[in-house]
């Protein structure tokens, strides 16, 4: 158990907290480097609690319908579709913006490829699964 000292609203508490994972264990891993290219305004990516096992993983956390689309790994609101129609992309590249529960998440390119159709609109509300691309 750790004792912590916590500020809510200019209140203060003191807690006691247990430890299920120490942070020096996630300091020593490498941090996951993307290659992604700036889209202008820069958007906090969800963080949502993860299994360590997928905590450290070195690859992002895309869900893909089949090689050929890309789904929603969320339920959520489109905020912004970095892809157009016609446009090479790469691994990683970010092509969607989802808002879920006040929370941004990225959806990046799982592969290399040629954007062939979107079938998601800025404002539509995606759910879990939902094709939001296909690549040629």
């Amino acid at each position: 158990m750790k004792k912590l000292r916590i500020t809510v609203n200019g209140k203060t508490y003191d807690v006691d907290v247990e430890v299920l994972e120490d942070d020096e264990l996630i300091e020593t891993q490498p941090a996951f480097k993307s290659p992604l290219r700036d889209l202008g305004t820069p958007v906090p990516s969800a963080s949502a609690p993860m299994p360590p096992s997928a905590a450290h993983s070195s690859k992002p956390r895309v869900t893909v319908g089949t090689a050929k689309t890309l789904t929603s790994p969320i339920n959520g609101t489109v905020l912004e579709i970095a892809a157009t129609v016609g446009q090479d992309v790469q691994v990683n590249d970010i092509l969607f913006i989802v808002e879920a529960m006040k929370m941004k998440t990225n959806i990046a390119s799982p592969q290399n490829g040629r954007v062939a159709s979107i079938q998601a609109r800025v404002r539509d509300t995606v759910t879990t699964g939902q094709v939001l691309l296909t690549f040629e």
